[in-house]
């Protein structure tokens, strides 16, 4: 996503990007979020931000909001890459 941050130069002028990477839990969380982040952090490097989310969707009925609610931010460093990217769950 890419919004403007000077209304009256739109997006003429410098824009905000952020990348939000979505996923449905269909393996173990941690698993997912591994999967996730290597995502985004491609993604992020494709549109050249430093700022990326992860939303992660669990749907299982058994499983109380409480447990699904989850924020939490992942460093990675890899190859010259650092990001910190924002972990939410739902």
């Amino acid at each position: 996503m890419q919004w403007p941050l000077d209304r009256k130069q739109g997006f003429l002028g410098p824009v905000q990007r952020v990348v939000i990477e979505l996923k449905i839990l269909r393996k173990s969380l941690e698993a997912t979020i591994e999967e996730g982040i290597a995502q985004t952090a491609d993604y992020m490097d494709r549109v050249g931000t430093d700022e990326g989310y992860l939303v992660i969707f669990d749907r299982r009925p058994d499983i109380s909001w409480n447990e699904k609610i989850l924020v939490r931010e992942e460093p990675l460093e890899e190859q010259r890459r650092k990001y910190r990217i924002g972990v939410w769950g739902m």
